[in-house]
């Protein structure tokens, strides 16, 4: 997976607080301020999310949408009535927030959040999309009941506001500027942690639905089956080097070592050396097949981005000579991996189902 653990300065952790006490809506003093309530929610979303019938933006945080009054009623009602009316307090980077104690029907806007949810056992209400390609192939089988709002850099609001979340789980990075959009569409909880290790980043949504010990739980059991499969490889690669790259735009691209802490920290695998290679300042660089005899690893792992041209580009590069001279592809020793998983796959069922996959490589290309 890429990146490895880097702590930001400050802290950035969710805590809750107890509340003094369940706080409890009058059902009388909503019968009359619920129209009131209805109109300031139309109001704002109008306001704040533009006009001319858009329903997606050009960027991250800059989604436009414009909800339609027969949509507003429900999706006003739906945060806090359906839980109850228990509340807790939670402290974020944009202040406390006021959520459902219980809360039933979240949304993430960030797709990892998906991942976090369902290892948890929460099905998520509402995901934003991984890219245009829909959700992660690896979880969509889980995910049969959950409303799509769009790609998490230009969500649908209105679908957004149709889906009735009485909980939103986003990102400071991708949401800061719609922030108070979406709290008027429900409390929302703003996480500023994607610099964060993803365990910190995982244990952290747990926090939220008070969780903690069964996200030790499920650190716990990774870390146990890393260590097993990290046995097991080093008796079957031992001495061999390993290159990680990616075909996207087109092109080939080399991964630093430092960048994939899965294969060669986790899993303690030997990097191709990459002492010639320019990374300029960067984690990837596009290379030409020329450079593969200097990299000449005993195993590759490609991650294909999805799309036709991506496919097409690998295709030219394996009918080379120079690919087929290299020690890996003489060996059967090249493993294709799906970019959802190795790319998005940053939540607690992603990390394992990527280190099944080395193993598996291992054991079938041995």
């Amino acid at each position: 997976m890429k990146g490895t653990t880097k702590q930001k300065a400050g802290t950035s952790a969710v805590h809750v607080q107890a509340s003094t006490g369940p706080k409890r809506r009058s059902k009388r003093r909503g019968s009359w301020l619920l129209p009131l309530l209805l109109l300031g929610l139309i109001a704002a979303l109008l306001a704040g999310c533009g006009s001319g019938g858009s329903t997606a933006g050009t960027g991250a945080g800059s989604a436009e949408a414009e909800p339609s009054k027969t949509d507003a009623p429900a999706a006003a009602a739906s945060s806090g009535e359906e839980t109850g009316g228990e509340t807790r307090t939670v402290s974020t980077v944009m202040g406390d927030v006021e959520i459902p104690a219980h809360p039933k029907k979240v949304a993430g806007m960030l797709y990892v959040f998906a991942d976090h949810l369902l290892a948890l056992g929460i099905e998520p209400h509402a995901m934003v999309t991984y890219d245009d390609l829909g959700f992660p192939e690896y979880l969509a089988d889980r995910m049969t009941d959950t409303i799509a709002i769009g790609p998490g850099e230009s969500p649908n609001l209105e679908a957004l506001l149709q889906a009735q979340p009485d909980l939103i789980l986003a990102s400071k990075t991708m949401n800061e500027a719609n922030y108070e959009q979406l709290s008027k569409i429900a409390p929302t909880i703003l996480f500023d942690n994607e610099n964060e290790g993803d365990w910190e980043r995982f244990k952290e949504t747990a926090a939220v639905f008070g969780m903690e010990e069964e996200a030790d739980r499920i650190h716990a059991k990774y870390d146990a089956k890393t260590a097993e499969v990290k046995k097991e490889l080093a008796a079957k690669a031992k001495g061999e080097t390993v290159a990680f790259m990616r075909v996207q735009d087109k092109q080939l691209q080399l991964i630093q070592p430092a960048d994939n802490f899965t294969l060669f920290g986790a899993l303690g695998l030997t990097p191709a050396s990459v002492d010639g290679i320019d990374f300029e300042g960067g984690w990837n660089v596009a290379i030409s097949e020329e450079v593969l005899p200097d990299l000449n690893p005993d195993r590759m792992f490609i991650i294909l981005r999805p799309g036709d041209a991506n496919k097409l580009a690998l295709e030219r590069i394996q009918g080379t000579s120079i690919w087929k001279g290299l020690n890996a592809v003489r060996d059967n020793r090249v493993y294709i991996g799906d970019a959802n998983l190795w790319f998005a796959g940053y939540g607690p069922i992603g990390l394992s189902r990527v280190i099944d996959e080395v193993e598996a490589a291992f054991a079938n290309g041995s």
